[in-house]
């Protein structure tokens, strides 16, 4: 029996004498041969799965740090205010940034690669899929220098920095029509000024912004992610959420919403998460 190309089943003409149960025996064995078979390369849709799960949810460590971060940091973006589900519970808030692959993407490719949507996700343990690295925006290395306020800085995907492949946070003003849809963000292998961002402390009455430009940023603290180019915030779309993989997503917003008194709303306050060092 020749091997086919594709799995286009068997097909007998008139001239060949088998029997109807013979021809069906046939066609289940070239079946499970072609089940066995691409069960060992792993082009079943399960095991895309299995290895998508396993590159995107392995455990990840962020950065110990009781005060001020620095680039070179591992770190989680973590948007406290918003509700974490969809209805929204009330003791139930939170959502981490990360990336997304979807169902058609999967069937390429099982890791995040350049062009993977980024979205909102209600798991808040620090995946492979959540955890970035603060680098520099400049030609320098600034490892271990401080992070401070209104600097500019790039957001890598940790798993992509090891690679020696980094994948950058990017946001296009003026995308596509029909490429971008629902999120806004995505991850770029290419280093541009669209990839750029800066971290504003959240607006008080008692100390302006101007005043505390130049200082460190701080840990588990309410800031603002602004992006360079276009100067609007980073935020998430609590009325939109969307079915992935592992439940629902909620997708991210590039505005700058403002209250009746000109304060950030919730939706667009962020923390920098990372473990309390004991």
């Amino acid at each position: 029996m020749p091997n086919l190309d594709e799995d286009k089943g068997i097909v007998y003409c008139n001239t060949v004498r088998l029997g109807n149960w013979y021809e069906a025996s046939k066609l289940e064995e070239y079946k499970l041969n072609k089940f066995l078979e691409q069960m060992k390369t792993g082009n079943l849709m399960l095991a895309r799965f299995r290895k998508m799960t396993e590159n995107l949810n392995r455990p990840t460590e962020l950065t110990q740090s009781s005060g001020s971060i620095g680039f070179g940091a591992k770190i989680s973006l973590l948007a406290p205010h918003v509700p974490a589900s969809d209805p929204p519970v009330e003791d139930k808030k939170g959502v981490l940034l990360g990336g997304r692959i979807s169902s058609t993407e999967i069937n390429y490719s099982q890791d995040l690669e350049d062009g993977c949507a980024v979205v909102a996700l209600s798991e808040l343990a620090p995946m492979e899929r959540s955890t970035f690295v603060i680098t520099s925006a400049d030609y320098c290395n600034r490892d271990g220098e401080q992070l401070k306020y209104n600097q500019e800085f790039l957001l890598a995907l940790s798993s992509s920095v090891e690679k020696k492949k980094p994948l950058y946070l990017r946001y296009d003003p003026n995308p596509i029509p029909g490429l971008c849809g629902l999120y806004p963000l995505y991850l770029s292998k290419h280093y541009v000024s669209n990839t750029r961002w800066r971290i504003l402390p959240v607006q008080s009455a008692n100390i302006t912004r101007f005043e505390q430009e130049g200082k460190p940023v701080m840990v588990n603290q309410d800031i603002i992610i602004n992006h360079c180019a276009t100067n609007v915030n980073l935020g998430v779309n609590v009325g939109t959420w969307v079915m992935g993989f592992y439940g629902k997503i909620c997708t991210p917003l590039m505005k700058t919403c403002l209250d009746v008194y000109g304060k950030e709303l919730p939706n667009n306050v962020w923390q920098i998460y990372i473990p309390i060092a004991s």
